[in-house]
Formats: structure tokens, C-alpha cells, sequence
């Protein structure tokens, strides 16, 4: 069998013709969701950052009608607007950085991927040092703006 010689790539060449790339929002948004939790496994991944917040109590509440929604309550440290909207981000941890006690989170992906495989809106609010602070992802959103579009 006959391979070619390997071609030869000049760096710098690359390093010039390169462009930034992102991923197209709601498409990956929708690739996300398809991981495959379980409706157990995302809400204990949730319980998970709960824990990892300090809490010492933990609410879940199912509401069927009029439209479906859950609730988690949990009475851990809280974000402020800065913290919440970088727990908002997709992929917001760096994998390589050690993790302390009981946090379980890696990637920066868990509240987003466990929340948006059961539902199309994930509303986070958070209370810290007496502020409440609010942050929204809505798939249907995203898909119109095609767009990272946190509200």
C-alpha cells in the first residue's frame, strides 16, 4: 500500500487565516439537551449544585396545571447578578481547575444540560447579601434570535 508524503503546514499560515467560530446557539442548545438524563438524574444533578452551594435544606415542587413547571428552593450561599450570569454560561468551568469539598461540577454544563433535557425555560433566581438576582434561558428565545440570548 502506497501513502503520500505527509504535507508539510506552515503555522503561521493558519495562525492568519484562522477565524473565530462559534457554535450556531440554538443548535447546539438542542444537541445539549439530547444527552440523555433521566428526569432523576437531572434533578439530581441539580441537588448536586445545591449541596455544593452549602445548603442544608432543599424544596422540590411539581406543578402539572396549568403548565407544567418545577420548583427547587434550597437555602444555600446564593449568587449575586455577576456570579449567576457565569453559572448562566455554557461551559463556565474550566475541567483542568481542582474542585473543593463537596463540589461535583466540572464542566459548567450541569444546571444548564440537566435543567433544559426536561423543559424549553430554565429561570434561576438567586438571593445573596439581601439581593435577589435573576437570569433566564429560553430555548424558543435562543431559536428566534439564533442566538446565546440570556435574559
Amino acid at each position: 500500500m502506497h501513502f503520500p508524503a505527509p504535507l508539510e503546514v506552515d503555522d503561521q499560515q493558519i495562525d492568519r487565516s484562522g477565524q473565530e467560530l462559534p457554535p450556531t446557539a440554538p443548535l447546539l442548545m438542542h444537541s445539549l439537551r439530547a444527552l440523555g438524563y433521566t428526569t432523576a438524574a437531572a434533578l439530581a444533578d441539580l441537588v448536586d449544585n445545591s449541596i455544593a452551594a452549602g445548603a442544608h435544606r432543599i424544596a422540590i415542587s411539581f406543578r402539572a396545571m396549568p403548565t407544567p413547571s418545577l420548583i427547587m428552593l434550597d437555602d444555600g450561599c446564593g449568587m449575586d447578578q455577576a456570579e449567576l450570569i457565569e453559572a448562566m454560561r455554557f461551559g463556565s468551568r474550566d475541567p483542568r481547575e481542582p474542585r473543593e469539598g463537596l463540589d461535583l461540577g466540572r464542566f459548567g454544563l450541569g444546571l444548564k444540560t440537566a435543567s433544559l433535557s426536561q423543559c424549553r425555560r430554565l429561570t434561576v433566581a438567586s438571593l445573596k447579601d439581601g439581593n435577589i438576582s435573576t437570569a433566564r434561558w429560553d430555548i424558543d428565545e435562543c431559536d428566534r434570535r439564533r442566538s446565546w440570548w440570556l435574559e
